[in-house]
């Protein structure tokens, strides 16, 4: 099914042997579940699996039975793996955990059997052995499967309790490059729920891991990600010169996918730093590297993001309707539609604006912080191009609200500059013009031509 598709590093070796202990230069332990996850069982870290039963209320409010079953689902099968996890060997205690093992067997099947994350949860439920421990190799691999689909369901606090379950569950077989693999992962999770010290603790455990064996491409994305919360945290000259360095030595190892990666992250950098020309160069650059449709998907978001701030909105609109239209998932179509709100406002088209805003209303209550900030500043911005300047300043508050809560300090200054226009002089407001539609350029011109052909051979 759907579900079972997605990729995990490395999963056909043999880890069926220990690896040899390593620590830190302080004599810590580097490879292991605490140092992502914390101590299991203490005050502060115990698993709650509260994200689940949230889940399922608030598809409850909403009328989505089934999707709440699903939720109630996950929850369950997360109190199940715990009691798996923590087993005791006296016959009441295992006697009571097969009863439990059944009675979430038989929630499972009830699910609807046509979604993707049924599927996900019966094959973890099926790779729970009977008699206890040990967890096999199938349980915490199919548990790593379902924590990367919950990632791109955007449901990111759920996927960093089944990552942590996963670790937990391989237990004494995890690998230094499962490890590292791990820890990029929980410190990309963290770094979307605006959690900048989780996230900066495990990109630092993976560049430890990734150090000791040897592994110089996840290395590299491991300072990837310590830029990224560089830049997010507003410290920009700081996260370009890193992600210039790692873009240095990836041309030098002739790692593609690293080179791609590092050319839309200063893609990124230089948009926020003004430098619109030579940041649609380095983003376009990404996409000609990539051949992972899941990629280009994602580079063409950000292509067209910076096509938009740049005035080529024909181009735009292209790049971006691309992705709205197409299967890729949650997190990034909702980027597009959210940027395809800005486009249609600073052109001046209401109904399309309006069209769009509803389109990505209907996904606030899945939005990570960045994203629900960036809804509100640009229905802000678009309810104030079209005269509604009072709604606009209620909706950039609540931008300002979000962005403190979650310290987004860039988004936060941007937004407050936004709000002192308003109040000033809504004509004057820098935020809130838009620039004048550009003519293309012949790097414009080439961009577009081969974002039409490509729409055309993927039939989109």
């Amino acid at each position: 099914m759907q579900g079972l598709t997605l990729v995990w590093w490395d999963l056909g070796r043999d880890t069926s042997c220990t690896p040899a202990p390593v620590t830190t230069t302080e004599g810590r332990a580097l490879y292991t579940p605490q140092r992502l996850f914390g101590e299991v069982g203490s005050s502060s870290d115990i698993l709650t699996h509260e994200p689940f039963l949230e889940r399922a209320r608030l598809q409850r409010e909403q009328e989505r039975d089934s999707s709440a079953r699903l939720a109630l689902g996950a929850y369950i099968v997360a109190r199940l793996l715990d009691r798996l996890l923590s087993f005791q060997t006296d016959e009441h205690s295992a006697e009571g955990f097969r009863w439990q093992l059944e009675s979430v067997r038989r929630h499972i099947d009830e699910l609807p059997p046509t979604e993707p994350e049924t599927a996900h949860l019966a094959g973890i439920v099926d790779a729970i052995p009977a008699e206890g421990p040990p967890p096999s190799a199938t349980l915490w691999k199919s548990l790593t499967a379902y924590a990367y689909f919950l990632e791109n369901e955007a449901r990111f606090e759920e996927s960093l309790e089944v990552l942590s379950l996963a670790v937990r569950a391989q237990g004494v077989s995890l690998t230094p490059m499962d490890f590292v693999s791990y820890a990029l992962l929980a410190g990309r999770l963290n770094r979307r729920l605006a959690r900048w010290e989780p996230a900066t603790s495990c990109y630092q455990a993976a560049l430890d891991g990734a150090s000791s064996i040897g592994d110089q491409q996840r290395a590299l994305r491991a300072r990837l990600g310590h830029a990224h919360v560089d830049r997010a945290l507003g410290n920009l000259p700081r996260a370009r010169a890193e992600v210039e360095k790692v873009l240095a030595e990836a041309v030098k190892a002739e790692l593609v996918d690293v080179q791609s990666d590092a050319h839309l992250d200063l893609g990124v950098i230089l948009m926020l730093q003004g430098a619109r020309t030579e940041s649609l160069e380095a983003t376009y650059n990404a996409f000609r590297l990539t051949d992972d449709p899941h990629n280009r998907m994602r580079i063409l978001g950000d292509l067209g993001y910076g096509l938009n701030e740049s005035g080529y909105y024909d181009a735009a609109r292209l790049a971006l309707e691309i992705v709205a239209k197409s299967s890729v998932i949650y997190l990034i179509k909702v980027n597009a539609i959210l940027e395809l709100m800005q486009l249609e406002s600073a052109v001046g088209n209401r109904v399309a604006f309006e069209r769009r805003r509803q389109g990505a209303k209907q996904y606030s209550s899945r939005m990570t912080p960045s994203m629900l900030v960036d809804y509100h500043y640009k229905t802000a911005i678009g309810l104030a191009r079209f005269g509604q300047v009072d709604r606009a300043l209620e909706r950039g508050q609540e931008a300002l609200r979000l962005a403190e809560h979650h310290q987004l300090n860039e988004w936060y200054f941007r937004v407050e500059r936004m709000l002192d226009g308003l109040r000033r002089d809504s004509a004057s407001a820098s935020e809130i013009e838009a620039p004048a539609e550009a003519d293309a350029t012949p790097a414009v011109i080439q961009m577009e031509t081969g974002l039409r052909e490509y729409a055309s051979l993927a039939a989109i």
